[in-house]
């Protein structure tokens, strides 16, 4: 008989992704300072992501393209697009740590959206647990100021505009979810739409990437490819209650290669921060589980 799958694998999965993820964003930020433009990353992404994908679509059970429901895969294409644009922007602003930790704050926004726009109704323990998580978000925000809106540092106010449009696209993901649409059409409709979106840009502010910074280019969407297939093996394995909080591993990992690569010094605000917004998530998503659990124990 079979073992099912110990939450240590999941643990275990979730670790290497962070850190495939936490390689993306400095592999990012290294092309960003070797001067190549915004647009030709994001363009390179989208179409490295449609050919790292291609193999999976030839085989004989692969999901066809065709979808019924082009609009969310539009408005899950646009986020994105959103989401990774304005977080790879901030990398050019403020320290690569503190660009991941406010990318941390995708579930706060989430439990947001699900209540201003999905009118789902919640008790006081969440919105607590997530007016705490913005509270550490503020800290790192505060942490860098220079001239901007209200003193802060523009970079941080990407960080978090990309932090919400984050947010979005999980919402989008989790509805197609629902609906029976394959992850690999997903992803793949995506790197669509950023293939679109990026390309006129790109065309107007070309330049041709060195040996350097193509292998760069490849890397990074390399590391996000195998980060993607390791966060899809790890929610396999164990519940979100489990995995949120190694999310989190990212920020020291993001610290430590800034400090080696970049010579950035991260600060307290950051550990502080950081520290706020994963008790946050943990809380929420043990909340959810427990809510869902006990959904489910009552319909039986």
């Amino acid at each position: 008989m079979k073992r099912p799958p110990s939450p240590i694998h999941g643990i275990g999965f979730m670790l290497l992704a962070t850190s495939l993820f936490a390689g993306m964003t400095a592999c990012n930020k290294a092309v960003l300072a070797s001067g190549l433009p915004l647009p030709i990353l994001m363009l390179s992404r989208a179409l490295l992501t449609m050919l790292l994908l291609a193999p999976w679509l030839i085989g004989k059970r692969a999901p066809s393209l065709a979808t019924r429901r082009v609009w969310l895969h539009l408005g899950r294409g646009l986020a994105g697009v959103m989401a990774m644009g304005l977080s790879i922007a901030a990398l050019t602003l403020i320290p690569l740590a503190d660009v991941i930790a406010l990318g941390q704050a995708r579930p706060l926004w989430l439990l947001v959206i699900a209540v201003a726009v999905l009118g789902e109704t919640v008790g006081w323990r969440r919105p607590l647990a997530a007016a705490i998580g913005f509270a550490g978000v503020m800290v790192i925000m505060f942490a860098e100021r220079r001239a901007g809106a209200l003193g802060l540092n523009p970079g941080a106010l990407l960080a978090v505009a990309a932090s919400f449009c984050g947010a979005c696209v999980l919402a989008f993901v989790r509805t197609l979810a629902s609906l029976g649409e394959p992850p690999i059409r997903v992803v793949f409709w995506y790197g669509i739409v950023g293939f679109a979106a990026w390309l006129p840009p790109s065309l107007w502010w070309w330049r041709t990437p060195t040996p350097i910074e193509a292998g760069l280019l490849v890397a990074a969407a390399g590391f996000a490819t195998l980060g993607d297939l390791c966060a899809s093996l790890a929610a396999r394995r164990a519940e979100a209650s489990l995995l949120a909080p190694v999310e989190f591993v990212a920020v020291p990992m993001g610290a430590l290669i800034g400090w080696a690569v970049f010579a950035e010094r991260p600060g307290w605000p950051l550990a502080v921060g950081a520290a706020l917004m994963a008790v946050s998530v943990a809380y929420i998503t043990r909340r959810e589980a427990h809510l869902r659990r006990t959904g489910e124990r009552r319909r039986r």
